[in-house]
């Protein structure tokens, strides 16, 4: 019960200590869903990233149809890929391509220089961590470049591909879109700032599936800003009530994932 009131509360308006005390305290805190997607420890994959080819990236792959289009699910920045295993399901059984990734610093694709939990670890206050944390992040834009790259080849030619992202990942998602043409965004409360937003509204419009609350007030305002300002037909936004965000909402609401899924299906070849 501490946890969850703790997240209730608007970090934006926290002052820096308590702030860090937050950042402590979010790792690991979820309860997480450990239902693995099929055969998930046999369909690990490692994929080598762009700009230092001795760092691996961890994820899990789950082929789909002959005809069907393939899907990059990225986490959120106080998780890692285990916490979205249910749209994992969800997209396999609907016969998608799935590549459910750790991005760099989480989960399975760490290092000992690239940890987000020893960044934590050895950070003394909250602008420490977040140095420690810009140098990791740096490379995600590429590490992304990457992962989709390793999706396409599985796809083959003319095959459509989609990116679901939560938080954080979500501006990540919009600097891929910028140097590849992606055909779906699925956005969970995302986290931007203006620069973020300017970019996305510089894409071609692309199909974009907004998730977010009523009184994750952030996420909310951008959510509506982008959703307003896209001009696909096929756009959709989802506004739920309460302040959850990012994997709260896919733990929270067993047919989000489903939801998520069909959207996607709909929306690729």
């Amino acid at each position: 019960m501490h946890i969850q009131r703790q997240h209730r509360i608007k970090i934006a308006f926290w002052p820096p200590i308590f702030l860090w005390v937050a950042v402590l305290l979010s790792t690991n805190s979820y309860g997480y869903e450990e239902k693995a997607a099929a055969k998930d420890a046999t369909n690990t994959v490692k994929i080598k990233a762009r700009q230092d080819h001795d760092f691996l990236l961890t994820a899990n792959y789950y082929p789909g149809g002959k005809r069907s289009g393939g899907v990059i699910i990225l986490h959120d920045c106080n998780t890692s890929k285990r916490a979205y295993i249910s749209v994992a399901n969800s997209l396999v059984e609907q016969g998608l391509h799935t590549l459910l990734l750790d991005l760099r610093g989480y989960g399975e694709s760490v290092s000992p220089a690239y940890s987000e939990e020893l960044a934590k670890r050895n950070s003394s206050d909250i602008v420490s961590y977040q140095g420690e944390m810009a140098l990791i992040t740096a490379n995600w834009p590429e590490d992304l470049l990457a992962a989709y790259q390793y999706l396409a080849k599985k796809l083959g030619k003319n095959k459509e591909i989609a990116v679901v992202s939560s938080g954080c990942s979500s501006a990540y998602a919009v600097a891929l879109a910028e140097k590849i043409h992606l055909n779906a965004l699925v956005m969970i409360t995302p986290k931007m700032n203006y620069s973020d937003k300017e970019r996305y509204k510089n894409l071609i419009d692309i199909p974009s599936y907004f998730i977010t609350s009523s009184n994750h007030q952030d996420s909310y305002n951008t959510a509506q800003e982008l959703f307003i300002w896209n001009g696909a037909k096929k756009s959709k936004m989802q506004i739920f009530k309460g302040g959850r965000y990012n994997q709260q909402h896919i733990s929270a609401k067993n047919f989000l994932s489903n939801d998520i899924a069909l959207w996607l299906k709909s929306n690729l070849k």
